[in-house]
């Protein structure tokens, strides 16, 4: 689903492989209903796909992530869209804007306090509040 492109290995912020999602034009997801596409549409900037009717999406160009996190999150949900309920993966989407919020967005190597604090904060927001569609 993801391709490795080697980079040069010359700085701490290019000692990491960069990667590309190249997974499938279509991603088939799971649903509840005939009703609704059964697929999402992968070359989009923007990745919509339903439950119940309610239009669930991951707008990638509005997410405030480094590139190579944004290739990382596609081919997350790629993977989170074709095995998960419909509802399920959108936490996942809810995840990684969580993520472009933080520090961690700048990109890889997280720094392993950055890290806990970070997750530490998406534990609260989880518990404190609800997630309504």
């Amino acid at each position: 689903m993801t391709k490795s492109v080697g980079k040069d290995r010359a700085s701490p912020s290019s000692s990491f492989s960069g990667y590309l999602f190249q997974g499938p034009a279509q991603v088939a997801i799971r649903t509840r209903t005939n009703d609704q596409p059964r697929y999402v549409d992968t070359r989009l900037k923007v990745w919509t796909w339903y439950d119940g009717g309610l239009a669930m999406k991951v707008d990638w160009a509005a997410l405030q992530l480094n590139s190579e996190l944004i290739e990382i999150g596609k081919g997350f949900m790629a993977y989170a869209l074709e095995k998960y309920a419909p509802r399920t993966a959108v936490m996942f989407a809810d995840t990684l804007r969580f993520l472009s919020s933080t520090n961690l967005a700048t990109g890889l190597p997280w720094d392993t306090h950055q890290l806990v604090t970070a997750l530490e904060e998406l534990k609260k927001t989880r518990a404190e509040s609800p997630r309504i569609l």
